[in-house]
């Protein structure tokens, strides 16, 4: 089996809010897919990441996946710090081009300050 290549991002200036809570991720037979390295449960959420500055800040909805047992709570909206984010290529079985899975060592709700950038 050929090596996946991962790209790890740099999201220093980056804000991510969650689109919803996390989900187990699952396969054809509704089994909970787990971590080939770990052994641990996979578990995605959607996540809007903010990016820019004032009048020009942009926003992509992103699924990203992370491997745990015991995923945190939050709700929709509220701001997240994602640790360990990693962009990984791959070619689906139909065909169709390359598409884009992203992986995260973690996903925690921001402790109480709200975003100084949202407030500007």
């Amino acid at each position: 089996m050929p090596q996946q290549r991962k790209l790890v991002l740099d999201i220093r200036d980056v804000e991510f809010q969650a689109g919803g809570a996390f989900s187990p991720k699952t396969d054809k037979d509704g089994t909970q897919r787990r971590d080939r390295a770990t052994g641990l449960p996979l578990h995605a959420v959607n996540l809007v990441m903010w990016s820019g500055e004032g009048n020009d800040r942009q926003a992509d909805t992103i699924l990203v996946t992370v491997a745990t047992d015991n995923p945190p709570a939050f709700d929709q909206m509220d701001f997240v710090d994602v640790t360990g984010l990693e962009a990984v290529p791959w070619v689906p079985n139909s065909g169709g081009g390359v598409r884009i899975a992203y992986r995260a060592e973690s996903v925690m709700p921001v402790k109480a300050a709200a975003s100084v950038k949202a407030a500007s």
